[in-house]
C-alpha cells in the first residue's frame, strides 16, 4: 500500500489571487468554478498533482520547511526566471554558475519560495 500526493497546499490571504499567479507558471488554468473571494481555490493540471490554494489569517514568517523545483519545459533557465519574475515572482537567491549550471530560488506573491533549475537540456548537453 502506498499513498499518492493528493495536492500541493499553499497558505496565503488572496487564494485567488495566487492562484492566478500560479496558473501562469504552469500554465493550466484555474478551476473555473473557483472565483474572487473564495477561501479554497484549485488548480487541476491533467498531470501531477492539483494545486490548492487555501485562506490563513497568518502572513508567512520564516523559510518554507518544503518547496516546489521547477524545470523549464521549452527555455532555458535565464529565459524561465525572466518569464516568472514578470509574472510577480520575487528573487531570493541565485544559485547560477559562471558555465550555466545552478538554479534561482524564487519567492511567489505570497513569499512561497520555489527553485527554478535549468532545462534537461542545458543539464545534460
Amino acid at each position: 500500500m502506498v499513498s499518492l500526493i493528493r495536492n500541493v497546499s499553499f497558505d496565503c490571504s488572496d487564494p485567488y489571487a495566487l492562484a492566478r499567479f500560479w496558473s501562469g507558471v504552469i500554465g493550466h488554468p484555474v478551476h473555473p468554478e473557483c472565483a474572487p473571494g473564495d477561501a479554497e481555490v484549485v488548480i487541476e493540471p491533467p498531470a501531477g498533482p492539483r494545486l490548492y490554494f487555501q485562506a490563513v489569517p497568518e502572513a508567512k514568517v520564516v523559510k518554507n520547511r518544503m518547496h516546489v523545483c521547477l524545470e523549464p519545459s521549452d527555455v532555458g533557465l535565464d529565459a524561465e526566471v525572466d518569464r516568472l519574475l514578470a509574472l510577480g515572482a520575487a528573487t531570493v537567491a541565485d544559485h547560477r554558475t559562471a558555465d550555466g549550471a545552478g538554479w534561482v530560488v524564487l519567492a511567489d506573491p505570497a513569499g512561497n519560495e520555489f527553485c527554478v533549475t535549468g532545462s534537461a537540456a542545458e543539464r545534460h548537453p
